[in-house]
């Protein structure tokens, strides 16, 4: 039995995660929300099946130190990375540690749900 992909979004910012998980619902799709990167490695699966949704600044663990853990796990969820402050040299980061997409803030709906089926396609 194949168990369904889910969207694991984790975000410090309540709003955020809500609205973020609300709109993925909204087109079919199995969320998880976390307020934390910590919150996520200590409830993931032992194989999860879907992709993460991550702001890159949260207190604690970033975005994309949450990228890194998981690859260090060998956990292979394709990762999208969301913004406010995106550069050149944070997407360069981004890229390198192995984010599958970086989302600026304020992205459009159409513009996350698409790089989300993309990550799920790849998982």
């Amino acid at each position: 039995m194949t168990s369904e992909p889910v969207v694991y979004i984790v975000d410090d910012d309540d709003a955020v995660r809500d609205s973020l998980g609300a709109l993925l619902a909204a087109v079919g799709l199995r969320t998880q929300r976390y307020d934390s990167a910590q919150a996520l490695l200590d409830a993931l699966p032992p194989a999860p099946r879907g992709c993460v949704v991550t702001d890159v600044h949260m207190a604690g663990l970033s975005g994309l130190q949450l990228l890194r853990r998981l690859q260090a796990r060998r956990i292979g969820l394709p990762v999208i990375v969301i913004t406010g402050r995106a550069g050149a040299a944070l997407a360069a980061e981004a890229r390198a540690a192995g984010a599958v997409a970086l989302l600026e803030k304020p992205f459009g709906p159409d513009e996350l749900i698409a790089a989300v089926r993309a990550a799920l396609g790849r998982s």
